[in-house]
């Protein structure tokens, strides 16, 4: 397979680029893959997803040359591309991209990392938009999705083939060795990107709350929490700063974490805290971090994260309801789930060769 990917991978770190990143690096040698990447580098950080920007016309254009003439060069028969959520900035990029590098030449290969954009055709969509789109996007000869409760986008586009292929991610912590929690405070840890629909205020809002309902003081809470990531923006940044001033020893922002600084974020928590009503979440892959860490999981029942985490280590509650997400709170600390068991659903479901291996089959299949 001459398989051309034109996708972006990092920076900016984020769910998508880091998969795409995955994809590169494992595909590339490869027994039956020769692989071309023109990277995508649309966004320059976490507040320019999704963002209209004039330069990105400039970058798009540039990308889609090279392409093209990789096509040509190489006789690249598979295409590979992530489509947009339901976005209408980021699927005018999909509109240019597809008039310009989809060829009846190439099989055509859609990852749904974002999802939401049958939806958004159903309800948002003019008609020329609608055409456009399944003019650009449609009749995919795969569609890749992440889980079974997200295949509408690929319905909804007339996709030929289906493929239904989870995230996996390199094992963060191969030796692990976890000591119980040495008590009060339980820390809670939000990580991504700390906005208010990623669930920030939620998590912040329940560890308060937990806090007061059982009558813990300020300045020795019984809950704790980190949140660590880019903020969207300057404003948002103020909001969380404020309720920092307000609670300073249950709250903080540890920043933008990564190596062995996130490493140790999540070898000193006590649970992760997701209660994302993010519109276009697919599978989060700091979900899959947690659990490769054995730590138990709060969260909404909202994308595919149901079918990620085992029932038995995971609170998920419905988005935007901070009672329930408090009384989560207090029962995985009064009741924390088995020792092993989400670094066991980890391994068995969520690794990187896993991941590779069901990707690879999927578009050889293609």
């Amino acid at each position: 397979m001459k398989l051309l990917v034109l996708a972006q991978t990092p920076p900016p770190l984020h769910g998508q680029s880091v998969m795409v990143q995955a994809l590169v690096d494992g595909l590339r040698n490869r027994p039956g893959f020769e692989l071309h990447h023109v990277n995508l580098p649309l966004s320059r950080d976490a507040a320019d997803i999704g963002r209209i920007r004039l330069g990105k016309l400039r970058i798009l254009l540039k990308a889609c040359r090279q392409a093209r003439r990789l096509i040509n060069e190489h006789g690249i028969d598979t295409l590979y591309y992530v489509p947009a959520p339901g976005k209408r900035s980021a699927l005018v990029r999909d509109w240019i991209a597809m008039a310009l590098c989809r060829r009846a030449s190439c099989r055509l290969v859609l990852h749904w990392h974002g999802v939401g954009l049958g939806g958004w055709l159903k309800m948002h969509a003019g008609s020329l938009e609608k055409r456009l789109t399944l003019r650009s996007l449609g009749a995919a000869d795969l569609s890749i999705v992440l889980a079974e409760s997200l295949r509408a986008d690929a319905d909804a586009l007339k996709a030929k083939r289906i493929a239904v292929v989870p995230n996996g991610i390199a094992d963060p912590c191969p030796r692990l060795a976890r000591s119980p929690g040495a008590g009060e405070p339980f820390r809670i840890l939000f990580l991504g990107l700390c906005s208010a629909e990623k669930g920030l205020f939620d998590a912040a809002g329940a560890v308060v709350e937990a806090n007061r309902s059982i009558g813990s003081l300020d300045t020795a809470p019984a809950f704790a929490l980190t949140a660590a990531g880019p903020f969207p923006d300057s404003g948002t940044a103020a909001a969380f700063s404020r309720l920092v001033s307000a609670h300073p020893a249950a709250l903080r922002h540890a920043g933008v974490v990564t190596g062995d600084q996130k490493h140790a974020l999540f070898m000193q928590s006590d649970a992760l805290c997701l209660p994302t009503r993010y519109p276009h979440e697919g599978q989060p892959l700091v979900l899959l971090e947690a659990m490769a860490y054995d730590l138990p999981v709060l969260s909404t029942r909202w994308g595919a994260i149901a079918e990620t985490v085992p029932a038995g280590g995971a609170r998920l509650v419905s988005p935007n309801d901070l009672p329930a997400l408090t009384q989560a709170l207090l029962s995985v600390r009064a009741s924390p789930p088995p020792a092993g068991l989400m670094r066991q659903h980890f391994l068995s479901h969520f690794t990187l060769t896993g991941h590779l291996d069901a990707l690879a089959l999927a578009l050889q299949g293609a």
